[in-house]
C-alpha cells in the first residue's frame, strides 16, 4: 500500500533532513509533502519558525522521487504571484503550508487564490481560533508554571480555571490582564472559507489545524484547545466536507489525531464517507499513532489506500 504523509516540515521539532528521510524509511513512507512557513509579520515574534523553501528544495534535488515540495510565500508579498511561478518551475507542486493571521475575506487571499488557480495548485491550510496569549516577562519558576498553565497545558482546563478564580476573587487581576496579548488567529473564519470555496471551485483546499477539527462538533467548548468527547451533533466542518467537492483535510498534528481518537464511533463513520477527501500527514508528531487510529475503523482496502496516499497522489498529479 502506498504512504505519503502530507503534512511535514524540514528543521522543525528536530527533524532535521536527515531526520526525515530516517522517519520516511522507518515507516515505509513512499513520499512526503514538505511545507514551509514564512510570515513577514508574525503576530508573536518568539512563536514563530521562519521554515525557508531553501531547505526543502536541498532535500527534494537530493530525493526527487521521494520529496513532493510546498511553498505558501507571505500573502503580503507584492511579487506573489511572479515568486509562485518561479518556484513551481523549480518543481514546487503545491502552496502549503498557508499559516498566516489574514482573513479569508482579505484581497490579499484572493490574490494567492488567483494565482493558484491559475497554476493548478492545490493549498495547505493552518486554521487556528483567535485568543489572548499569556506572556511572561521574566524567567523564574512562578511566571514558567504560569506560561505552561495559562497557554494550553491541560488541553486549555487550567486556564479556564485559573481564570475563574482571578474573576471572582480580583486576586492576581490587573497583572493578568497587562499580561495578555491578543492573537488574531490563523485563516479561522469558516464563513470566509466557504465563500472561498464557491468562488474557487477549481482550487483544491486542504484544511489542517484546530480551528477546523474542533468544529467536527456544534458549538464546541470554547476553552478546550483540542475537542474531546462524543460528538453529539455534527459541526460546520462535517457540513463543509459534505458540500464542496473543493475542500479536503489532512489529519496531521495533534488537532487532527485526537479529533479522530475522540469518537471511535464517529471516526468510522467519518472515515467511511470522506475517505476520498482526507489525507494521511503527520505535521512532525512522528510518535503519535496515526495509521494506528485510521485502521481502528477497520475500513475497505479500498477505501484504506484512498486516505494513506492515492488522495494525495491524485492532489498532486
Amino acid at each position: 500500500m502506498k504512504k505519503i504523509d502530507s503534512h511535514l516540515h524540514v528543521n522543525f521539532y528536530g527533524f532535521d533532513a536527515e531526520g526525515i528521510m530516517n522517519y520516511m524509511d522507518s515507516e515505509n513512507i513512499e513520499k512526503c509533502w514538505l511545507l514551509t512557513w514564512e510570515e513577514k509579520h508574525p503576530a508573536f515574534k518568539d512563536l514563530y519558525e521562519n521554515l525557508t523553501i531553501e531547505d526543502i528544495l536541498k532535500l527534494y534535488q537530493k530525493h526527487p522521487d521521494r520529496i513532493v515540495p510546498f511553498y505558501a510565500p507571505d500573502p503580503g508579498r507584492p511579487d506573489w504571484k511572479s515568486i509562485m511561478k518561479y518556484y513551481h518551475s523549480k518543481g514546487v507542486e503545491g502552496c502549503g503550508e498557508l499559516k498566516v493571521t489574514y482573513k479569508w475575506l482579505d484581497n490579499e487571499i484572493e490574490n494567492v487564490l488567483d494565482g493558484l488557480q491559475e497554476l493548478r495548485m492545490p493549498v495547505v491550510f493552518h486554521m487556528e481560533e483567535s485568543n489572548y496569549h499569556f506572556f511572561i516577562k521574566r524567567n523564574n519558576l512562578f511566571n514558567n508554571l504560569l506560561d505552561k498553565l495559562l497557554n494550553g497545558a491541560f488541553n486549555g482546563l487550567s486556564r479556564k480555571y485559573i481564570e475563574k478564580f482571578i474573576n471572582k476573587t480580583g486576586f492576581f487581576k490587573k497583572t493578568f490582564q497587562s499580561r495578555l496579548h491578543y492573537f488574531p488567529g490563523y485563516m479561522m473564519d469558516l464563513a470566509g472559507l466557504e465563500y472561498r470555496l464557491r468562488q474557487y471551485p477549481d482550487v483544491n483546499f486542504i484544511a489542517h489545524g484546530p480551528a477546523f477539527w474542533n468544529q467536527l462538533e456544534k458549538n464546541p467548548d470554547p476553552y478546550l484547545t483540542l475537542g474531546k468527547g462524543k460528538i453529539k451533533k455534527k459541526g460546520i466542518t462535517v457540513s463543509l466536507l459534505e458540500n464542496y467537492d473543493n475542500l479536503y483535510a489532512d489529519i496531521s498534528g495533534k488537532s487532527g489525531f485526537y479529533a479522530l481518537k475522540r469518537d471511535p464511533a464517529f471516526t468510522k463513520k467519518f472515515l467511511n464517507k470522506f475517505c476520498e477527501k482526507l489525507l494521511f500527514g503527520t505535521d512532525n508528531e512522528y510518535k503519535l499513532p496515526f495509521e494506528e487510529v485510521i485502521r481502528r475503523a477497520r475500513l475497505p482496502g479500498n477505501k484504506l489506500k484512498q486516505i494513506m496516499g492515492e488522495n494525495a497522489e491524485m492532489l498532486c498529479k
